[in-house]
């Protein structure tokens, strides 16, 4: 066994508390992802209802980084006030957290309903597709305020380095949500596409209700906090303050990521074919299980960051931040290796449905063309992933850190000239199809993660303290 093998051994062996607690939210995110895309490989032999529900999810996704203002500013703040043992702090963050995003997912549902007539058009989505779109997101709308609450009760878990209750949660829901499209899909054969639809839209709404009601009760179960509104009297305006200052920028660069993908989706739409419209849904379903393991990562190393931020260690948070990096980085490309090699043959079969539809395949073009073109974009692939890694993880320790302005600010730059504008030009212009939005993605986060490692070496955020204002109301 050579020197760099044992490196790597070692790199994991003493980050075992990380990975320990990076696994079970890596699983959770799998399953969160699984309630989104099962809906679309159920669909498989149904193009149509696939592409309205991708369309869907891509209007979704941009509203649901608002439940993220609250819900990750909670998890920082809760973890650094634990390190410095403010437990009085703690029990005002839960009941203030948890009401606001309860506003939040019923303001967002209205939002989208009352978007809904004119929004597919704007996105540029086939006629054939807009009526499926819009009755899906009709019924898909309302299970958003649900999901906001159950935003809100995972960040208070994980705070407590409660791990796993948020992965049974996302069992618990996939479970209800697999169950019933199977049953409406598989089990009633005279449900025309529409009722089949429709059954699909409630099977997700189903489960999502459920997942809040759980969440709650292990909550109370696992932490054994009751939250309280009381907390709330006199109202603990410098927590809102502080929980604003961190979760609005955080949840305005997530916002601008999204803004720029929908952006990038209309770009795609207008220059490729509904056949390769749908090649796309599937390929970024397989890349969006690639980064899980980098996300769930960054997640836990937050919860252990800032109680070490608490503490004022902050040599212990640098040497985690960039040790979590190197594990991202090193999974993440094992993890684009074995997609890219199953990647002829599955996306072969994935579009058998569609390329036999002549509505969709209007060009003629067989199965082996989507299964080269899914290999070549899942090789650039490869090299985005390291770019994603590394932005995913230096992201949440500069955040943690309350080094906020800077990762926010690249962000919303480099998503918009290179995710937006360099894909434009290949798509638009030079007609490279999703091959181009491949590489101006490739390009954004390659570079924004350069970026934001530059800026943690630096060490800028060594100066900065969270609790500033805090500590003054509590002491």
């Amino acid at each position: 066994m050579n020197s760099k093998t044992l490196g790597i051994l070692s790199l994991f062996r003493r980050n075992k508390e990380t990975i320990k607690l990076a696994i079970p939210v890596f699983i959770e995110l799998l399953l969160n992802v699984g309630i989104n895309y099962v809906n679309q490989f159920m669909f498989a032999g149904f193009p149509v209802a696939t592409n309205a529900i991708g369309q869907v999810n891509q209007i979704s996704n941009i509203f649901i980084v608002s439940f993220s203002v609250l819900s990750t500013s909670s998890l920082i703040l809760i973890t650094q006030l634990r390190g410095s043992q403010d437990e009085n702090g703690i029990k005002k963050i839960y009941p203030l957290t948890l009401f606001l995003n309860l506003i939040i997912g019923i303001i967002v549902a209205l939002i989208l309903f009352l978007i809904s007539p004119f929004i597919f058009n704007i996105m540029q989505v086939d006629s054939s597709i807009i009526h499926f779109a819009k009755l899906y997101l009709y019924i898909t709308a309302p299970s958003l305020i649900f999901y906001s609450i159950n935003q809100a009760y995972s960040s208070f878990l994980r705070a407590n380095k409660r791990m796993v209750e948020p992965t049974i949660i996302s069992l618990i829901t996939n479970g209800v949500n697999i169950l019933a499209c199977v049953i409406v899909l598989r089990g009633i054969n005279t449900l025309t596409l529409e009722q089949k639809l429709i059954g699909v839209g409630f099977a997700t709404l189903l489960s999502r209700i459920i997942s809040c009601i759980v969440s709650y009760i292990f909550f109370r179960v696992k932490v054994k906090t009751k939250i309280s509104l009381k907390k709330l009297k006199p109202f603990p305006i410098n927590f809102l303050t502080k929980q604003l200052k961190i979760g609005l920028p955080t949840a305005g660069e997530t916002l601008s990521y999204n803004l720029s993908q929908f952006v990038l989706t209309i770009i795609v739409n207008a220059s490729c074919s509904v056949l390769d419209q749908n090649l796309r849904t599937y390929i970024m379903t397989f890349t969006s299980i690639i980064y899980l393991f980098a996300s769930g990562s960054g997640i836990a190393m937050q919860v252990i960051e800032g109680m070490a931020l608490g503490k004022e260690n902050k040599d212990e948070a640098y040497k985690l931040v960039t040790d979590t990096g190197k594990m991202a980085r090193i999974v993440s490309f094992i993890l684009s290796l074995i997609v890219l090699a199953i990647a002829y043959p599955t996306f072969m079969g994935l579009m058998s449905s569609a390329v036999n539809d002549p509505e969709i395949n209007v060009n003629g073009i067989d199965t082996s063309y989507c299964g080269l073109t899914a290999v070549l974009c899942l090789s650039i692939n490869v090299i985005l992933e390291q770019g994603r890694a590394t932005n995913l993880i230096y992201v949440k320790g500069l955040e943690t850190a309350g080094d906020i302005a800077f990762p926010v600010c690249s962000s919303i730059v480099t998503s918009w000239l290179f995710t937006v504008g360099v894909s434009a030009l290949l798509c638009l212009v030079f007609n490279l199809g999703i091959y181009g939005a491949f590489i101006g993605a490739m390009l954004d986060e390659c570079i924004r993660g350069i970026g934001f490692y530059i800026r943690w070496e630096k060490g800028s955020w060594r100066k900065i303290d969270l609790l500033k204002g805090i500590k003054k109301e509590n002491s």
